[in-house]
């Protein structure tokens, strides 16, 4: 996915964490990769950390991603 949408809780059924809310880290890496622009998700290319999964679903420090569209490294 180009756009990954970062969430309150682990489902599709939770809020959208909005750009502003993000960790001050992943807006500093979105904005590296996306030519100083902001996005409301993580965008292809960035890399982040998973402390806990749920199913499909992975905690990381700005909210909750669907495992099913990253890759592990």
């Amino acid at each position: 996915a180009s756009l990954l949408n970062v969430r309150t809780g682990a489902g599709t059924n939770y809020s959208i964490v909005p750009y502003s809310k993000l960790t001050t880290s992943a807006k500093n890496k979105i904005k590296a990769l996306n030519g100083g622009k902001s996005a409301n998700g993580y965008i292809l290319g960035l890399t982040f950390s998973v402390t806990e999964v749920k199913g499909s679903w992975g905690r990381t420090p700005s909210g909750w991603v669907c495992l099913d569209y990253c890759k592990k490294i």
